[in-house]
């Protein structure tokens, strides 16, 4: 009798939540009908909130832009999931996003992140547009796109660089032991025997740690010419730190997700070498525009993750617009045929193409911080 009230038990709260995610969605379609909504996964709780806050200010902007333009018959809207740059609870909100407020388009960024909700996005027919990520793995295809350059291009040029400019014979290299860290570790173990470098050591290091007393004293040991440091958020800021205050005075290098604002203004970053795409905001109208409204709105100078998080919601602006002068409903299919019949798009910086694997190639800036600013250095072509 005890067993089978239990079990009434079970099916009575699964009826409940059912019946609550049903009311949730018949919300959200109530909702697409008064606006055209996308999702946005992005980190805005927790260690790595400093990037969800610039990216945030890239969508909201280009929102504004499009409203006001009064292209489309309806408003576009956001609607922000907290992934706290976390799989787990990536995939809890992407599931919201799909099945909730059934959105057919939405933006994400971190390497595992993404890499943790493409299988749902592909399944779902859901496109997925990455702007921060640049783990190698993340070149998926199908339902997901890389508007940012992926870790083998910004490996590619950050590296040679450095070695043959600043004469680097042995490199040390820590890297966060997840999707993103353990990708470009790869890329270094490639890269560098060619350039006629030398690995001593590579370490790995806990998402969650920030003791690296440990690390610090491998690497002083070892004597290297430059550092490599392939993590994010706060985590980069304490490697940084903690090497300086241990003694090692190599050469930093790292990558895009390096030219932040808390790491620029970091004493110990300065002297730091790092690149990223490219981006002019003198490209064409779109970008002159976005440049001046931002700078007026923020009182701070866009990044390049600005543009390509504004990008990503002009592009879907541009696609729904398409959709809609063919009388086609907004689905991730049709706005995935819809990418596919357009090819190139206009966006902020000039042009930009998606390759059968959803990834971009475009010019490489590497700077250097000076003063609490990345100092443009030079411009790689692909």
């Amino acid at each position: 009798m005890c067993k089978w009230n239990r079990m009434q038990a079970r099916g009575w709260f699964a009826g409940l939540v059912g019946g609550a995610l049903l009311a949730l969605a018949a919300h959200g379609a109530w909702a697409a009908d008064k606006t055209y909504n996308f999702g946005v996964l992005f980190p805005l709780t927790g260690p790595n909130a400093v990037y969800g806050d610039v990216f945030s200010k890239g969508v909201n902007l280009a929102v504004e832009m499009v409203n006001e333009g009064h292209k489309l018959s309806r408003d576009i809207k956001p609607v922000y999931v907290d992934s706290q740059a976390l799989p787990q609870p990536a995939v809890v909100g992407m599931n919201q996003l799909v099945h909730v407020n059934e959105v057919p388009y939405t933006l994400t960024a971190f390497s595992g992140v993404s890499k943790a909700i493409a299988p749902i996005g592909n399944r779902f027919h859901v496109i997925m547009v990455n702007g921060g990520g640049v783990s190698p793995e993340l070149a998926i295809g199908k339902y997901f796109l890389n508007d940012i350059p992926l870790a083998d291009q910004e490996i590619g040029v950050v590296l040679p660089y450095a070695v043959k400019g600043k004469k680097i014979r042995k490199l040390s290299v820590v890297y966060v032991d997840d999707p993103f860290g353990n990708s470009v570790n790869r890329q270094i173990q490639t890269h560098c025997p060619k350039l006629g470098c030398r690995i001593d050591p590579d370490l790995a290091v806990n998402p969650g740690n920030t003791d690296f007393q440990g690390e610090v004293a491998k690497i002083r040991a070892a004597g290297p010419d430059a550092v490599f440091i392939a993590s994010y958020g706060q985590q980069q800021n304490v490697i940084t730190k903690q090497l300086r205050d241990g003694g090692v005075k190599a050469q930093i290098l790292s990558y895009s997700g390096y030219g932040v604002g808390p790491t620029l203004k970091l004493p110990e970053a300065q002297g730091a070498i790092f690149d990223h795409q490219s981006v002019s905001f003198e490209a064409n109208a779109l970008s002159k525009e976005f440049h001046a409204k931002y700078v007026k709105k923020y009182g701070s100078e866009p990044n390049f993750y600005v543009a390509n998080y504004a990008n990503a919601v002009f592009i879907f602006a541009d696609l729904v617009q398409r959709l809609e002068a063919k009388k086609t409903s907004v689905t991730g299919e049709h706005l995935l045929a819809a990418l596919h019949r357009q090819k190139t798009f206009d966006v902020i910086g000039g042009k930009v193409k998606f390759s059968k694997r959803g990834t971009v190639s475009v010019p490489m800036q590497i700077n250097e911080i000076k003063d609490g600013k990345a100092e443009p250095l030079t411009v790689v072509n692909p």
